[in-house]
């Protein structure tokens, strides 16, 4: 029975070795045989957990935060909501179980937007949603593009969304820098990292400092979040709209953030192609220079446990304790401490805000 490994296997056989960017593409949405096109990733049998799993806190702050942005804004008369990769849906779930209490915030809202590729994970977002109430539900619709979304403004949440956009990497070697790509060995009947045989173009989007020219330096090249940022920023500049955006962080210029996870344990992303997840961090430092060209405000980038700290997630968590049985209240102990924990996800996440419009005073930040 064919399956994605061979799929690459002849592909690189026949016509040479994969970009990394195609690999994680392949590896990751492949039509037949993509990681997330065939399997739920997320919660505590998945193979990771993300935070709207790991407590309902996450969401209700993240619609508290848009609340204030539109309220801070002037309370536009007709807006959109937008979620980027909306995982099993639970996120939404909870963002819209907290914005029905404010009435005139859903009048005034259009309709929401989920931007999600995967046939499989739409199946499950319909769902887990499929119990809002119909006054809302009618307002969701599901795209695959950007362009679909009308130009009015809107808000948008991304969280660990970037992360999964294919990269380019390229390594100092002691030959020059050359692209890193997936290769396949018959004899070992396995996968393993090569290089291309010739310079590469992609040498002029190193940074100007030769204090990093070290043999084994590796660099990463986000082609498509800045083709997709860029797109996105051109629609917050046109209809004064905002994003708030939430994923690991790129610490460092030069690392291989290339990473596989599988029953919540970081693997080789070689060793279990299809059947686990391919992401990278991101990196916000970017983000944030990108959204300069487009002449756009940002807050941020701070730190996950910073964020949610500032949003009131102690004082929530106090209140559902109170109302909470003794196994409830262990539950909701242990989600804020994986949240804001800077040995957890507290330090490594990362949150930062784009907007056309410059607030004061921006919850979070």
């Amino acid at each position: 029975m064919e399956n994605l490994k061979q799929i690459l296997k002849k592909r690189i056989l026949n016509f040479g070795p994969l970009s990394i960017s195609d690999f994680i593409l392949e590896a990751n949405l492949n039509s037949r045989f993509g990681y997330y096109n065939n399997n739920l990733p997320f919660g505590k049998k998945g193979d990771y957990i993300t935070s709207p799993e790991i407590s309902q806190m996450f969401g209700e702050l993240l619609a508290l935060w848009a609340i204030d942005y539109w309220k801070k804004i002037g309370e536009s008369k007709k807006f959109n909501i937008i979620e980027l990769g909306p995982g099993s849906g639970i996120l939404m779930l909870d963002f819209l179980r907290v914005i029905k209490l404010y009435p005139k915030f859903i009048e005034k809202c259009n309709q929401i937007f989920l931007f999600e590729i995967s046939p499989f994970l739409k199946k499950i977002q319909k769902k887990n949603l499929s119990k809002v109430e119909n006054k809302i539900l009618k307002k969701i619709k599901w795209i695959k593009n950007l362009n679909d979304i009308p130009e009015i403004p809107f808000v948008l949440i991304a969280n660990e969304f970037f992360d999964a956009l294919p990269i380019k990497q390229i390594q100092l070697t002691e030959i020059g820098w050359r692209e890193r790509m997936l290769n396949y060995n018959e004899d070992k009947k396995s996968f393993f990292i090569s290089y291309s045989k010739n310079p590469t173009i992609l040498e002029n989007f190193l940074p100007k400092n030769k204090k990093y020219r070290k043999i084994g330096s590796i660099y990463e090249i986000p082609f498509n979040m800045i083709s997709f940022l860029e797109n996105l920023f051109n629609k917050i500049k046109k209809t004064k709209s905002t994003c708030l955006i939430i994923d690991y962080a790129k610490n460092k210029k030069f690392e291989n953030s290339l990473k596989s996870i599988k029953n919540q344990k970081i693997i080789n992303p070689l060793k279990k192609i299809g059947n686990s997840d391919i992401s990278t961090h991101v990196n916000f430092d970017l983000i944030k220079k990108t959204s300069t060209k487009f002449n756009l405000n940002s807050h941020g980038p701070v730190n996950q446990r910073q964020f949610l700290i500032e949003l009131g997630i102690l004082y929530r968590a106090k209140t559902l304790i109170k109302n909470a049985n003794s196994k409830q209240r262990k539950k909701i102990k242990k989600g804020l401490d994986f949240l804001i924990n800077k040995e957890k996800m507290g330090k490594i996440f990362n949150v930062i805000s784009i907007s056309n419009k410059k607030v004061n005073n921006l919850i979070g930040f």
